[in-house]
């Protein structure tokens, strides 16, 4: 398989050519080293803007494939971009996410910089785990190191009420 290469799914094998692009149904993009899978976003619609080399994408999901090097994400959202140059992704429209690890977060958008290894927002955001519920102007995401920098005046609300 190529690396980043767009695969249509089983599902939707239908995809009409437009003046602007082609318009595929059921959409699965594979991002891959060559022996695994390193990001996978499915859309239930993708419009590839051919003049921006970017994919327009509604009601996605996305997973960063956990490694021994890398903690890994998955979200969720109602729209996005994909750039087929470097792989990167804007997610926007009620975006949730969990990390390898169990925390949750939900925001606005987030950008994912596969370079980098690098998730973030400068948007209002919740992030949840066992412990409770913090809230911050925007975050960091390592995904190397699946630690999370939360930004803006962060608040800590814990379980029980403390």
């Amino acid at each position: 398989m190529l690396p980043g290469a767009l695969l249509p799914s089983v599902a939707a094998a239908e995809a009409t050519s437009r003046a602007a692009g082609l318009e595929v149904r059921g959409m699965t993009f594979v991002q891959s080293d060559g022996s695994s899978a390193e990001m996978i976003v499915e859309a239930q619609r993708g419009e590839l803007e051919p003049e921006a080399n970017v994919v327009h994408l509604e009601t996605v999901r996305t997973v960063v494939s956990g490694t021994a090097e890398r903690a890994g994400f998955e979200m969720t959202c109602d729209q996005g971009e994909l750039a087929l140059a470097d792989h990167a992704l804007y997610a926007s429209g009620n975006v949730r996410g969990r990390t390898a690890d169990g925390r949750s977060f939900s925001t606005s958008w987030v950008r994912y910089d596969p370079k980098k290894e690098l998730a973030y927002t400068d948007a209002p955001v919740e992030i949840e785990d066992e412990t409770g519920r913090l809230s911050g102007g925007g975050f960091r995401y390592l995904v190397k190191e699946g630690r999370f920098r939360l930004l803006g005046g962060a608040t800590v609300r814990r379980e029980g009420g403390s």
